[in-house]
């Protein structure tokens, strides 16, 4: 499991790199429906819960190699 830290870790790093994504309107409606209210309504919190599923999935998919 990706750990909190690193997250921010990387989220204070990429500030001039980041880009926006978009999602698949399921994938979306999927996240939304495991957020909290407050997770719903601040952006970062939102990015930075992307950001970690995509680096899980990022570390499952080495693992698997």
């Amino acid at each position: 499991m990706v750990e909190k830290d690193e997250v921010d870790r990387l989220w204070k790093l990429s500030d001039k790199s980041r880009m926006n994504i978009s999602l698949p309107k399921e994938l979306a409606g999927w996240l939304d429906e495991r957020a909290s209210d407050s997770w719903k309504l601040d952006k970062g919190a939102r990015s930075k819960e992307v950001t970690k599923i995509l680096l899980e999935a990022k570390r499952i998919s080495d693992e698997k190699i």
